[in-house]
């Protein structure tokens, strides 16, 4: 009984975080912008250059860990922000408390979708070198090929085995699966790298923090929006 109350608890408890973030939008603003301020520092010291599109190819480059360690905290905070920001524009929830008693009792479709935006080049910035692709593709090929290995029934096992290991097929299956996945999830991943590599290109990224930092406190301290736009 003791450990049903404290399930219960924890989930009370995690449950009514993610129900304050999704309330949130105006304070993952600022902290969206508080981000933002560290990648300047990141790219500016990684290209050399405030305004160098490309990285300077040298060998002594070596970004502090301070930064490098914010840009991995900003991996979390981009899912809080994207969880904001989708939860908001689906149930309609406004960015704040006052936006709700002065402007109106419903999302900020603008601030939302910034909010999506910003929170997945958090999220794809500190992993921009990992082989995503690759690692999701075998990721579902293996899940995939566990279920079928659960629910095929044992039957059809044995008829398949008079023909070929049941295990080369499974092999296959992981195989194929891996690589269709893994080359979709390049395509789509690529461009969101992309992205946010353009996004946290320092002169964008001065542009974002200013905006995060007065859209934000805009919605949470006066209760208005800097651009009111609506999609309904």
């Amino acid at each position: 009984m003791n450990n049903l109350i404290l399930q219960t608890d924890y989930w009370a408890i995690i449950s009514g975080f993610f129900n304050w973030v999704a309330e949130s939008a105006a304070i993952m603003m600022v902290l969206s912008g508080a981000m933002a301020i560290t990648w300047l520092g990141f790219e500016r010291k990684r290209r050399g250059s405030f305004t160098k599109r490309k990285a300077e190819e040298k060998g002594d480059f070596n970004v502090t860990k301070f930064l490098r360690g914010l840009s991995y905290i900003g991996l979390v905070l981009g899912i809080f922000v994207v969880w904001s920001g989708v939860v908001s524009l689906i149930m309609d929830i406004p960015p704040s408390f006052k936006y709700r008693d002065i402007t109106a009792d419903e999302a900020n479709h603008f601030t939302s979708i910034f909010l999506i935006i910003i929170g997945m080049t958090m999220f794809f910035k500190p992993i921009s070198d990992l082989p995503l692709s690759s690692i999701i593709g075998c990721i579902v090929g293996a899940a995939t090929a566990i279920v079928i290995a659960l629910i095929v029934p044992d039957s059809v096992v044995q008829l398949i085995g008079g023909f070929i290991n049941p295990k080369w097929i499974l092999v296959i299956i992981f195989i194929i699966v891996a690589v269709v996945v893994g080359l979709t999830a390049k395509f789509y991943l690529g461009t969101l790298q992309k992205m946010s590599k353009f996004l946290s290109w320092p002169p964008i990224a001065f542009i974002i923090v200013i905006f995060c930092f007065v859209q934000g406190i805009a919605l949470w301290g006066f209760g208005v929006s800097i651009f009111g736009l609506n999609l309904l």
